[in-house]
Protein backbone atom coordinates (compact mmCIF):
# COMPACT_ATOMS: atom_id res chain seq x y z
CA UNK A 1 0.00 0.00 0.00
CA UNK A 2 1.30 3.44 -0.91
CA UNK A 3 2.09 5.51 2.13
CA UNK A 4 0.79 9.05 2.43
CA UNK A 5 3.36 11.72 1.77
CA UNK A 6 4.38 13.83 4.79
CA UNK A 7 2.82 17.30 4.90
CA UNK A 8 4.79 19.92 3.04
CA UNK A 9 6.43 22.79 4.97
CA UNK A 10 3.88 25.12 3.38
CA UNK A 11 0.98 22.99 4.63
CA UNK A 12 2.47 22.86 8.12
CA UNK A 13 3.00 26.62 8.16
CA UNK A 14 -0.59 27.21 7.01
CA UNK A 15 -1.87 24.89 9.73
CA UNK A 16 0.08 26.76 12.41
CA UNK A 17 -1.24 30.11 11.20
CA UNK A 18 -4.82 28.80 11.34
CA UNK A 19 -4.24 27.43 14.83
CA UNK A 20 -2.81 30.74 16.08
CA UNK A 21 -5.67 32.75 14.59
CA UNK A 22 -8.19 30.34 16.10
CA UNK A 23 -6.52 30.62 19.48
CA UNK A 24 -6.54 34.42 19.36
CA UNK A 25 -10.20 34.36 18.32
CA UNK A 26 -11.04 32.16 21.31
CA UNK A 27 -9.13 34.42 23.70
CA UNK A 28 -10.80 37.56 22.35
CA UNK A 29 -14.22 35.92 22.64
CA UNK A 30 -13.52 35.11 26.30
CA UNK A 31 -12.23 38.62 26.97
CA UNK A 32 -15.29 40.20 25.34
CA UNK A 33 -17.61 37.93 27.35
CA UNK A 34 -15.92 39.02 30.56
CA UNK A 35 -16.27 42.67 29.49
CA UNK A 36 -20.00 42.24 28.83
CA UNK A 37 -20.54 40.46 32.14
CA UNK A 38 -18.71 43.13 34.12
CA UNK A 39 -20.40 45.99 32.27
CA UNK A 40 -23.84 44.52 32.90
CA UNK A 41 -23.33 43.48 36.51
CA UNK A 42 -23.64 45.47 39.69
CA UNK A 43 -19.93 45.01 40.21
CA UNK A 44 -19.43 47.41 37.31
CA UNK A 45 -16.30 49.53 37.29
CA UNK A 46 -15.04 47.92 40.49
CA UNK A 47 -14.60 44.64 38.59
CA UNK A 48 -12.35 46.31 36.04
CA UNK A 49 -10.08 47.39 38.91
CA UNK A 50 -9.94 43.98 40.57
CA UNK A 51 -6.83 41.91 41.05
CA UNK A 52 -8.19 38.92 39.12
CA UNK A 53 -9.08 41.07 36.10
CA UNK A 54 -5.67 42.75 36.09
CA UNK A 55 -3.32 39.92 37.00
CA UNK A 56 -5.06 36.59 36.33
CA UNK A 57 -7.33 36.98 33.32
CA UNK A 58 -4.50 37.89 30.88
CA UNK A 59 -2.51 34.83 31.98
CA UNK A 60 -5.53 32.64 31.37
CA UNK A 61 -6.07 34.16 27.93
CA UNK A 62 -2.46 33.79 26.81
CA UNK A 63 -2.01 30.22 28.06
CA UNK A 64 -4.51 28.62 25.64
CA UNK A 65 -3.20 30.73 22.75
CA UNK A 66 0.25 29.28 23.34
CA UNK A 67 -1.15 25.79 23.89
CA UNK A 68 -3.18 25.76 20.68
CA UNK A 69 -0.65 27.72 18.65
CA UNK A 70 2.26 25.44 19.53
CA UNK A 71 0.76 21.94 19.33
CA UNK A 72 4.07 20.18 18.76
CA UNK A 73 6.04 22.31 21.22
CA UNK A 74 8.42 23.38 18.48
CA UNK A 75 8.05 27.14 18.58
CA UNK A 76 10.85 29.35 19.82
CA UNK A 77 10.83 31.50 22.95
CA UNK A 78 10.08 34.51 20.76
CA UNK A 79 6.58 33.12 20.11
CA UNK A 80 5.83 33.05 23.85
CA UNK A 81 7.22 36.56 24.34
CA UNK A 82 5.19 37.88 21.42
CA UNK A 83 1.77 36.39 22.17
CA UNK A 84 0.89 38.66 25.16
CA UNK A 85 2.11 41.78 23.33
CA UNK A 86 -0.02 41.00 20.27
CA UNK A 87 -3.06 40.11 22.39
CA UNK A 88 -2.88 43.35 24.37
CA UNK A 89 -2.39 45.37 21.17
CA UNK A 90 -5.48 43.79 19.62
CA UNK A 91 -7.53 44.23 22.81
CA UNK A 92 -6.47 47.89 23.06
CA UNK A 93 -7.34 48.54 19.40
CA UNK A 94 -10.74 46.85 19.70
CA UNK A 95 -11.49 48.59 23.01
CA UNK A 96 -10.55 52.04 21.74
CA UNK A 97 -12.22 51.98 18.31
CA UNK A 98 -15.16 49.60 18.85
CA UNK A 99 -16.01 49.79 22.56
CA UNK A 100 -14.91 53.45 22.80
CA UNK A 101 -12.90 52.89 25.97
CA UNK A 102 -10.79 55.77 27.28
CA UNK A 103 -7.07 55.92 26.71
CA UNK A 104 -6.29 56.27 30.43
CA UNK A 105 -7.83 52.91 31.32
CA UNK A 106 -6.10 51.13 28.44
CA UNK A 107 -2.71 52.64 29.24
CA UNK A 108 -3.05 51.65 32.89
CA UNK A 109 -4.08 48.09 32.07
CA UNK A 110 -1.60 47.31 29.29
CA UNK A 111 1.67 46.91 31.30
CA UNK A 112 0.03 44.59 33.84
CA UNK A 113 -1.77 42.60 31.15
CA UNK A 114 1.45 42.06 29.21
CA UNK A 115 3.34 40.97 32.33
CA UNK A 116 0.51 38.66 33.38
CA UNK A 117 0.31 37.27 29.84
CA UNK A 118 3.99 36.42 29.91
CA UNK A 119 3.51 34.64 33.25
CA UNK A 120 0.68 32.54 31.81
CA UNK A 121 2.51 31.77 28.58
CA UNK A 122 5.76 30.65 30.19
CA UNK A 123 4.03 28.79 33.02
CA UNK A 124 2.13 26.74 30.48
CA UNK A 125 5.30 26.16 28.46
CA UNK A 126 7.21 24.91 31.49
CA UNK A 127 4.39 22.62 32.61
CA UNK A 128 4.03 21.10 29.16
CA UNK A 129 7.73 20.36 29.05
CA UNK A 130 7.37 18.56 32.36
CA UNK A 131 4.47 16.53 30.91
CA UNK A 132 2.22 17.09 33.91
CA UNK A 133 -1.05 15.43 33.00
CA UNK A 134 -1.41 17.40 29.82
CA UNK A 135 -5.03 18.33 29.13
CA UNK A 136 -6.31 18.20 32.71
CA UNK A 137 -3.79 20.78 33.83
CA UNK A 138 -4.34 23.14 30.89
CA UNK A 139 -8.14 22.96 31.05
CA UNK A 140 -8.04 24.00 34.68
CA UNK A 141 -6.59 27.35 33.60
CA UNK A 142 -10.01 28.42 32.33
CA UNK A 143 -11.72 28.35 35.74
CA UNK A 144 -9.01 30.31 37.58
CA UNK A 145 -10.53 33.79 37.00
CA UNK A 146 -14.00 32.58 38.06
CA UNK A 147 -12.73 31.12 41.31
CA UNK A 148 -10.41 34.10 41.94
CA UNK A 149 -13.25 36.55 41.32
CA UNK A 150 -15.50 34.81 43.83
CA UNK A 151 -12.72 34.75 46.44
CA UNK A 152 -11.68 38.36 45.87
CA UNK A 153 -15.28 39.58 46.17
CA UNK A 154 -15.29 38.30 49.76
CA UNK A 155 -12.11 40.16 50.74
CA UNK A 156 -12.71 43.62 52.26
CA UNK A 157 -11.53 46.45 50.02
CA UNK A 158 -8.84 48.66 51.60
CA UNK A 159 -9.42 52.41 51.79
CA UNK A 160 -6.05 54.16 51.52
CA UNK A 161 -5.82 57.90 52.16
CA UNK A 162 -3.32 59.28 49.64
CA UNK A 163 -1.65 62.68 49.69
CA UNK A 164 -0.14 64.00 46.46
CA UNK A 165 2.10 67.04 46.90
CA UNK A 166 3.79 69.28 44.35
CA UNK A 167 5.80 72.44 45.02
CA UNK A 168 7.06 75.24 42.79
CA UNK A 169 9.16 78.37 43.36
CA UNK A 170 7.64 81.58 42.04
CA UNK A 171 9.54 84.83 41.62
CA UNK A 172 6.72 86.99 42.93
CA UNK A 173 5.23 88.03 46.27
CA UNK A 174 2.40 86.15 48.03
CA UNK A 175 0.07 89.09 47.33
CA UNK A 176 0.83 88.85 43.61
CA UNK A 177 0.33 85.08 43.60
CA UNK A 178 -2.91 85.00 45.59
CA UNK A 179 -5.32 86.13 42.81
CA UNK A 180 -4.03 83.38 40.51
CA UNK A 181 -4.34 80.78 43.24
CA UNK A 182 -7.98 81.81 43.69
CA UNK A 183 -9.04 82.01 40.04
CA UNK A 184 -7.63 81.92 36.52
CA UNK A 185 -9.68 83.12 33.58
CA UNK A 186 -9.22 82.19 29.93
CA UNK A 187 -6.24 79.84 30.16
CA UNK A 188 -4.76 79.53 26.68
CA UNK A 189 -3.98 76.15 25.06
CA UNK A 190 -0.24 76.92 25.15
CA UNK A 191 -0.14 78.00 28.79
CA UNK A 192 1.31 75.67 31.40
CA UNK A 193 3.85 72.97 30.71
CA UNK A 194 4.23 70.05 28.33
CA UNK A 195 3.18 66.79 29.99
CA UNK A 196 2.71 63.21 28.88
CA UNK A 197 -0.75 63.19 30.46
CA UNK A 198 -2.00 66.14 28.43
CA UNK A 199 0.11 66.09 25.28
CA UNK A 200 0.41 62.34 24.69
CA UNK A 201 -2.47 60.64 26.52
CA UNK A 202 -4.82 63.51 25.74
CA UNK A 203 -6.36 64.43 29.10
CA UNK A 204 -8.02 67.86 28.59
CA UNK A 205 -6.03 70.84 29.84
CA UNK A 206 -7.35 73.36 32.40
CA UNK A 207 -9.21 76.13 30.55
CA UNK A 208 -10.20 78.36 33.43
CA UNK A 209 -11.25 78.64 37.07
CA UNK A 210 -14.07 80.93 38.16
CA UNK A 211 -15.00 81.72 41.76
CA UNK A 212 -18.43 82.70 43.01
CA UNK A 213 -18.09 84.64 46.26
CA UNK A 214 -15.13 85.07 48.60
CA UNK A 215 -14.04 83.42 51.81
CA UNK A 216 -15.15 80.13 53.35
CA UNK A 217 -18.27 78.89 51.59
CA UNK A 218 -17.37 80.33 48.20
CA UNK A 219 -17.51 77.95 45.27
CA UNK A 220 -14.89 77.68 42.53
CA UNK A 221 -15.76 76.04 39.24
CA UNK A 222 -12.91 74.50 37.29
CA UNK A 223 -13.19 74.04 33.53
CA UNK A 224 -11.06 71.56 31.59
CA UNK A 225 -11.16 71.42 27.81
CA UNK A 226 -14.48 72.12 26.12
CA UNK A 227 -16.71 69.84 28.19
CA UNK A 228 -15.40 69.12 31.70
CA UNK A 229 -16.35 71.11 34.79
CA UNK A 230 -16.46 70.43 38.52
CA UNK A 231 -16.71 72.41 41.75
CA UNK A 232 -14.28 73.16 44.57
CA UNK A 233 -16.04 74.37 47.73
CA UNK A 234 -13.80 76.62 49.81
CA UNK A 235 -13.14 75.44 53.38
CA UNK A 236 -10.28 77.79 54.31
CA UNK A 237 -9.47 81.31 53.12
CA UNK A 238 -6.33 83.09 54.32
CA UNK A 239 -5.25 85.63 51.64
CA UNK A 240 -1.61 85.27 50.67
CA UNK A 241 -1.21 82.17 52.85
CA UNK A 242 -3.72 79.37 52.49
CA UNK A 243 -6.61 78.33 50.27
CA UNK A 244 -8.34 75.00 50.86
CA UNK A 245 -11.38 73.30 49.35
CA UNK A 246 -13.40 70.13 49.07
CA UNK A 247 -14.06 68.71 45.62
CA UNK A 248 -17.67 68.33 44.49
CA UNK A 249 -18.37 66.44 41.27
CA UNK A 250 -21.99 67.41 40.62
CA UNK A 251 -21.98 65.96 37.09
CA UNK A 252 -20.29 63.16 35.16
CA UNK A 253 -18.40 65.35 32.68
CA UNK A 254 -14.94 64.41 34.00
CA UNK A 255 -15.74 60.72 33.75
CA UNK A 256 -17.55 61.07 30.40
CA UNK A 257 -14.63 62.83 28.68
CA UNK A 258 -11.67 61.02 30.25
CA UNK A 259 -12.53 57.38 31.04
CA UNK A 260 -15.95 55.98 31.89
CA UNK A 261 -14.49 53.41 34.31
CA UNK A 262 -12.63 56.00 36.38
CA UNK A 263 -15.07 58.17 38.31
CA UNK A 264 -13.52 60.87 40.53
CA UNK A 265 -16.14 60.05 43.16
CA UNK A 266 -16.88 56.41 42.49
CA UNK A 267 -16.44 52.86 43.71
CA UNK A 268 -12.66 52.71 43.78
CA UNK A 269 -11.56 56.36 43.72
CA UNK A 270 -12.64 59.47 45.60
CA UNK A 271 -10.81 62.73 44.93
CA UNK A 272 -11.47 64.44 48.26
CA UNK A 273 -9.76 67.74 49.12
CA UNK A 274 -7.06 70.12 47.98
CA UNK A 275 -5.21 73.20 49.20
CA UNK A 276 -2.60 75.78 48.28
CA UNK A 277 0.02 76.83 50.82
CA UNK A 278 1.85 80.06 49.94
CA UNK A 279 5.07 80.77 51.83
CA UNK A 280 7.58 83.54 51.09
CA UNK A 281 11.12 82.17 51.50
CA UNK A 282 13.08 85.29 50.46
CA UNK A 283 12.36 88.74 49.07
CA UNK A 284 10.78 88.21 45.67
CA UNK A 285 10.71 84.40 45.91
CA UNK A 286 7.71 82.43 47.15
CA UNK A 287 7.10 78.73 47.50
CA UNK A 288 3.67 77.49 46.40
CA UNK A 289 2.58 74.00 47.40
CA UNK A 290 -0.50 72.27 46.02
CA UNK A 291 -1.78 69.29 48.01
CA UNK A 292 -4.40 66.92 46.66
CA UNK A 293 -5.93 64.19 48.81
CA UNK A 294 -7.80 61.21 47.46
CA UNK A 295 -8.97 57.82 48.66
CA UNK A 296 -7.99 54.67 46.74
CA UNK A 297 -10.39 51.75 47.20
CA UNK A 298 -9.19 48.69 45.26
CA UNK A 299 -7.24 45.50 45.87
CA UNK A 300 -4.49 46.94 43.67
CA UNK A 301 -4.05 50.26 45.49
CA UNK A 302 -0.25 50.22 45.20
CA UNK A 303 -0.45 50.05 41.42
CA UNK A 304 -3.29 52.60 41.30
CA UNK A 305 -1.26 55.01 43.43
CA UNK A 306 1.67 54.84 41.01
CA UNK A 307 -0.61 55.94 38.20
CA UNK A 308 -2.23 58.57 40.42
CA UNK A 309 1.20 60.01 41.17
CA UNK A 310 1.91 60.16 37.45
CA UNK A 311 -1.43 61.30 35.94
CA UNK A 312 -2.66 63.54 38.74
CA UNK A 313 0.90 64.73 39.34
CA UNK A 314 1.17 65.91 35.72
CA UNK A 315 -2.10 67.82 36.09
CA UNK A 316 -0.99 69.48 39.33
CA UNK A 317 2.40 70.40 37.82
CA UNK A 318 0.60 72.02 34.90
CA UNK A 319 -1.66 74.06 37.19
CA UNK A 320 1.28 75.27 39.28
CA UNK A 321 3.15 76.29 36.13
CA UNK A 322 0.19 78.40 35.02
CA UNK A 323 0.10 80.13 38.42
CA UNK A 324 3.86 80.68 38.29
CA UNK A 325 3.86 82.15 34.79
CA UNK A 326 0.94 84.48 35.44
CA UNK A 327 2.24 85.60 38.84
CA UNK A 328 5.72 86.31 37.51
CA UNK A 329 4.24 88.29 34.62
CA UNK A 330 2.25 90.35 37.12
CA UNK A 331 5.38 90.85 39.20
CA UNK A 332 7.30 92.02 36.11
CA UNK A 333 4.57 94.53 35.30
CA UNK A 334 4.64 95.82 38.88
CA UNK A 335 8.42 96.20 38.80
CA UNK A 336 8.18 97.95 35.43
CA UNK A 337 5.71 100.49 36.81
CA UNK A 338 7.99 101.09 39.76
Amino acid sequence: MEQDAPPSPQTSATRLVVLVLTAFGLALAIAFSVYVLLSGSRVGSHGFGSLWFLALLPAVLCAPICYIGDPDQTRSLAFYWLVPIVLVAVVDFFSAFVLREGAICLIMLSPVWIASGWAGAFLLRSQRRRALRGNALHSSFLIIPLVAGIVEARIPTPHDQVLLTRTILVHATPAEIWPYAVANLSIGPREGRWTITHNIIGLPRPRGTVINGAGVGAVRTAYWGDHINFEERITRWAPGQKLAWRFAFSNTSLQDYTDKHISPDGQFLKIDTGDYTICQISPGTTQVTLNTRYIAMTHVNLYARLWGEFLLGDTVDNILTIIKDRSEAAHAREVGRG
